[in-house]
């Protein structure tokens, strides 16, 4: 039991969009990648402090901030980082057009599928052509796929690691793969790295930009939005190797980004050097909610739940229950989960169990019976 996780404050009647969109309805929401649960209290105290200033003009990016994320991925996932490479963004995603413009020559794009929407829809965005390749739990990326992508006119390669929906972490072997196939080619990645530090098996997270074939070719976006909860609060940081690409990511974000956000840095720096105990009790208690969803769907017929190996969403293939769109049969069951679709993924589920575990029991309970009823 921890009361920081087992009792969150309610957010219904609040301006929370994750249970905004079943208001005045008898659902629970486990769709949008959002937590239930409060920030650790160095967050909540620094955003106090900052506020009680009382001023919020322009504000600069401050070198503590830099520092504090340098020191953060030299300690949990064993990346030296020089200051220099760090260029604020406004959120990730943001961040991910910027970068993909910044590029001279991006080619056609290629994502894997199933993947984040909003990653696909860079293409889309920015008016470039797409390519999608497979990714599957427990087997990685499909490479031949990929190649096929890049013989094709793919330059640059958007991923999410750990991949989202899947929950997905990647071996040595997987990426040192995927590193010689992009040295190839003479390809980009950019590579959305904001569930990083909600891995679920005890190991560090390991940045593909650690590997030396990508070293110099990829472009990783970080933020403590996910991990603390901030979301927000937007605020990330692109990390550059290539000064080239720095410096036009740079460019392209003068005029278009808006200046940084005063309390979404406050929070960020007191995350980042603060939040590590509250992290690693939200990492257990996320452990136990895992543990949770397997003991209840494990074996039943008609789906399949796959292991997450980090993130706090799950997904279920529910292709063999008949249904392109599984979301809404068990939305009538009174559990609001996000559909495979919106991922590229028609016949699945992902679950956020980002939430009480007596919230997550009753939305399993409910799951079940639309399982059964299928």
């Amino acid at each position: 039991m921890d009361p920081r996780f087992d009792t969150p404050p309610s957010r219904q009647g609040s301006d929370s969009i994750k249970w905004g969109r079943y208001a005045g309805r008898d659902v629970l929401p486990f769709w949008v990648a959002d937590m239930d649960f409060a920030v650790a209290q160095p967050i909540q105290q620094a955003l106090e402090q900052r506020v009680q200033h009382g001023v919020f003009g322009y504000a600069a990016v401050p070198d503590s901030l830099k520092q504090a994320c340098v020191d953060w991925l030299a300690r949990r996932w064993g990346w030296l980082v020089p200051p220099s490479h760090l260029v604020a963004v406004p959120a990730v995603m943001p961040g991910v057009n910027f970068a993909v413009r910044a590029l001279e020559s991006p080619g056609a794009l290629a994502t894997p599928a199933p993947l984040y929407g909003p990653l696909t829809q860079v293409a889309d965005n920015l008016t470039l052509p797409l390519h999608r390749f497979a990714v599957a739990a427990e087997q990685g990326w499909d490479l031949d796929q990929l190649e096929r992508a890049l013989q094709q006119g793919a330059r640059t390669v958007l991923l999410s690691v750990p991949q989202n929906p899947i929950g997905q972490r990647f071996t040595v072997e997987q990426i040192n793969a995927l590193g010689a196939l992009l040295e190839r080619y003479d390809a980009r990645l950019i590579c959305d790295e904001i569930h990083g530090d909600l891995i679920l098996d005890g190991q560090p997270h390991r940045p593909l930009a650690l590997t030396p074939a990508l070293a110099q070719r990829t472009l990783t976006l970080i933020s403590a939005g996910k991990s603390f909860n901030l979301a927000g609060l937007p605020f990330a940081f692109a990390i550059v190797a290539d000064p080239k690409w720095r410096q036009g990511l740079k460019r392209v974000l003068q005029g278009h980004a808006p200046a940084s956000n005063v309390l979404a840095m406050a929070a960020t720096e007191a995350a980042w050097r603060e939040g590590e105990p509250w992290l690693e009790a939200l990492l257990t208690y996320l452990r136990g909610n895992r543990a949770l969803m397997s003991e209840q769907l494990d074996g039943i017929e008609g789906v399949q739940l796959h292991r997450t190996d980090a993130t706090y969403l799950a997904w279920l293939d529910c292709r063999a229950l008949g249904f392109d769109h599984p979301a809404r049969h068990f939305e009538r069951f009174g559990v609001g989960l996000s559909d495979g679709s919106e991922f590229g993924a028609p016949g699945h589920v992902r679950i956020n169990f980002g939430c009480a575990r007596a919230t997550l029991a009753e939305g399993l309970k409910r799951l079940k019976a639309g399982i059964a009823a299928a």
